[in-house]
């Protein structure tokens, strides 16, 4: 029984890692098209405003899914 949540916790890491890094790579993505377009003031405020940041993931990755 041990060993089989031990297993269930290891594989419940990994899936989390796997997840946290695409939530990442998705937000330095979000933030280099940002740069690009000189939107300097917009990066700003998605480095501190987490709703915005949800905000710019319905808007620039809501397409690619």
């Amino acid at each position: 029984m041990k060993s089989e949540r031990k297993e269930w916790r290891e594989i419940g890491y990994r899936e989390g890692l796997e997840e946290g890094l695409k939530i990442s790579n998705d937000t330095l993505q979000i933030l280099q098209t940002l740069m690009d377009a000189e939107k300097t003031e917009e990066v700003k405020r998605a480095l501190s405003d987490s709703a915005y940041r949800e905000q710019l993931y319905r808007e620039y990755l809501s397409d690619s899914e």
